[in-house]
């Protein structure tokens, strides 16, 4: 057996030179990929492994396929970057730019933090793919980290650097299990304007730790189902926040606790946080009542011992001033918006971390 194909370690420099480039096509050696998994099977990049998926609806199969959360993690020397990438199609919003649910974010990783290099933002008529390039300062061994989309599929993708550069696998996460997120279109990412102004990214960012987006855009309905995949997922905090998904706050009393207990009675020692959606102004009253049913959860997990359960009310999300500012249509956040999340959920988060 080749060992190569059970441990990744043991691989060496994958690159194929051409034109005076070398390029790797993803997952390669000694690039590190996270938050996503490339399934050859399905011959695409993934985020729920594909035979967990099939038990779910074909909405969740077909979400499945968007990267959002995906990164790619690098350092080099090489005075030019090229990317090219492949998808089934291009999927265009009216209320989300392509720089956000498409596009390719990518930035140097420093020691003040991350600082943007490039958004590698399609054409409307890059139906299939795209190839973009970009100059790199070249002028020593720098960290990058490259976002994959929020709401595109993602087939393949290839990246190219100089032929003499140096490449290696970039500056590592600290070493913890990642932060696991579930809910729902907000999760997932929508409306950032690029994808590492999702939330999740920029607590990445402020913690240094790796976290798995699973955020399904209109359908994290609390599936027993989605539970028991989610209490298989090694994690160091789990975060979820699906009650923007429940048809009413009646599905939401039936799953929350259920969902709730599927996990804790896996991961007795996992930190759970507990929140509910931001847009609270839009229907206070469906609002309220959803709050309460996920309040409710919170309160019996305490009352049952549960000293790691935290619950981050959304009405909280976007503070006081302004509120209505922080949503694109009332619901899906503005890059302020996600902002403001990301500020009150690590708020919470970082005791754990």
């Amino acid at each position: 057996m080749d060992i190569t194909k059970i441990d990744k370690n043991f691989r060496i420099d994958q690159a194929e030179i051409k034109d005076n480039c070398k390029y790797y096509k993803v997952p390669a050696s000694p690039l590190i990929l996270y938050g996503v998994y490339f399934d050859e099977e399905a011959d695409r990049f993934l985020r729920i492994r594909d035979s967990r998926a099939a038990n779910l609806s074909d909405a969740v199969i077909y979400l499945n396929k968007h990267t959002a959360g995906g990164r790619l993690k690098f350092s080099t020397n090489s005075k030019n970057f090229f990317l090219e990438t492949a998808w089934d199609g291009l999927d265009k919003m009216n209320h989300m730019p392509l720089s956000g649910s498409a596009a390719f974010t990518l930035l140097e990783e420093t020691e003040n933090g991350e600082s943007l290099v490039a958004n590698f933002i399609p054409d409307f008529s890059n139906e299939k793919g795209m190839k973009r390039s970009k100059g790199l300062p070249g002028d020593k061994i720098r960290n990058y980290i490259l976002y994959f989309p929020l709401y595109n599929d993602v087939r393949s993708l290839t990246v190219g650097f100089d032929q003499d550069a140096e490449v290696g696998a970039g500056k590592p996460y600290r070493d913890i299990l990642p932060v696991l997120y579930y809910g729902s279109s907000i999760t997932q990412g929508g409306c950032a304007s690029r994808p590492d102004n999702a939330y999740q990214a920029l607590i990445s960012k402020w913690t240094d730790t790796d976290f798995i987006n699973i955020g399904l855009s209109g359908n994290a309905k609390g599936e027993s189902e989605m539970a028991e995949y989610l209490a298989s997922v090694p994690c160091s905090v789990f975060v979820y926040d699906y009650d923007h998904n429940a048809p009413t706050p009646e599905h939401l009393a039936k799953t929350h606790y259920p969902f709730y207990r599927i996990f804790r009675d896996k991961n007795p020692n996992v930190p759970v946080i507990m929140v509910s959606r931001p847009n609270y102004d839009n229907d206070p009253a469906d609002s309220e009542a959803r709050l309460k049913v996920i309040k409710s959860t919170f309160e019996k997990a305490v009352a049952e011992g549960d000293k790691l359960v935290r619950l981050v009310p959304g009405n909280e999300l976007f503070g006081e001033k302004d509120r209505e500012r922080f949503t694109v249509d009332g619901c899906h956040p503005t890059d302020t918006g996600f902002y403001k999340m990301a500020e009150r959920i690590y708020k919470t988060l970082k005791e754990f971390l």
